[in-house]
């Protein structure tokens, strides 16, 4: 069967392409349109008019539900590439000055949003008063999605691969701590070696976080035994170590708040200087605003340093007790 229709006069609107798109993601005509909040007769008809100014059939029924055909599945494609070129071209406009205006969209990986991203944002708004901060939180994979589709600007996250069409700066080495509850045996010491983990129960973070594979490299390379129990963030992972439940490998930029006095845990530096992740901000390489993005990545990077200069962990006591936290910020 032809995938041809008749063809109407006129150009398709960005919105329709919005529509498309959203179809072809998610398959349903009923989750599209809550994606675009929008009714699903709103929604089918713009499709229908899309079908009418392009001259293709995107849909199809089947049985009681509709699919994308593979002609609509090329136009989505098509369609993510002009949202991608139009988002550019008002990013273009918001940063020809010497300023950035208008919405800045900014997403951070979990083990890194509570922590970092306030100081962060601080030192956007000091040098980029005019902006409108939108703020997300995302797991690194759906991160590096929505910047290449142009869904976000900026980028928070950890380890970055090499990607055509990202850019990023390291902003931060943020060393690995372990914690654990005073109680345990290697409380009493300064600093600990990779080795002490031998034996030792390591809670881990559910399926989907970077930091979960970072800690899985180091639990492999001296036979620790890493446990999985469902911890969905760094929190409820450090309330299971404060329960005696394991240990834990803990970013020194979080141990200020899940390893403050009054936790129940204490943390100790490794003396191994590899036990660490590196955190970066990332963009788009074809952002007109690139050049601004490193400005501010470079910004941040000195701004935390400043902040981290004095604040290495310090040693501990021979006798940790119970509100013994010793952090690094």
């Amino acid at each position: 069967m032809s995938t041809r229709t008749n063809v109407a006069v006129g150009r398709p609107t960005i919105r329709q392409l919005e529509y498309l798109v959203a179809l072809d993601a998610h398959g349903h005509i009923g989750r599209a349109a809550a994606a675009c909040f929008v009714s699903q007769p709103t929604l089918s008809t713009q499709i229908r008019q899309l079908e009418r100014h392009l001259g293709v059939t995107i849909t199809e029924r089947v049985g009681r539900g509709i699919v994308v055909t593979p002609a609509g599945r090329e136009l989505a494609e098509r369609a993510r590439a002009v949202l991608r070129d139009t988002d550019e071209m008002l990013e273009w406009g918001r940063s020809s000055t010497d300023g950035l205006g208008g919405p800045l969209r900014i997403a951070a990986i979990p083990t890194a949003a509570p922590y970092l991203l306030a100081r962060m944002l601080a030192v956007i708004n000091e040098r980029h008063p005019e902006v409108l901060l939108c703020l997300d939180e995302l797991r690194a994979s759906a991160l590096v999605e929505a910047l290449v589709a142009a869904q976000l600007d900026l980028g928070l996250m950890a380890e970055p691969e090499a990607h055509d069409d990202l850019a990023h700066t390291i902003i931060l080495e943020d060393p690995l701590l372990l914690a654990m509850a005073p109680q345990h045996r290697l409380a009493r010491q300064p600093s600990v070696a990779i080795d002490d983990l031998a034996g030792e129960t390591v809670l881990l973070l559910e399926d989907g976080h970077c930091l979960r594979c970072q800690v899985l490299k180091v639990c492999r390379s001296v036979g620790a035994r890493e446990v999985s129990k469902g911890g969905t963030s760094l929190a409820t992972i450090c309330q299971m170590v404060a329960a005696g439940m394991g240990v834990t490998l803990l970013p020194t930029s979080a141990a200020p708040i899940e390893a403050r006095r009054g936790t129940g845990i204490v943390v100790r530096p490794f003396s191994d200087v590899t036990a660490k992740r590196q955190l970066a901000l990332v963009w788009r390489r074809r952002s007109p605003a690139a050049p601004l993005y490193r400005e501010l990545a470079e910004l941040i990077a000195a701004r935390l340093a400043d902040a981290n200069s004095g604040s290495a962990p310090s040693p501990a006591s021979s006798k940790p007790d119970v509100g013994d936290a010793t952090a690094a910020g």
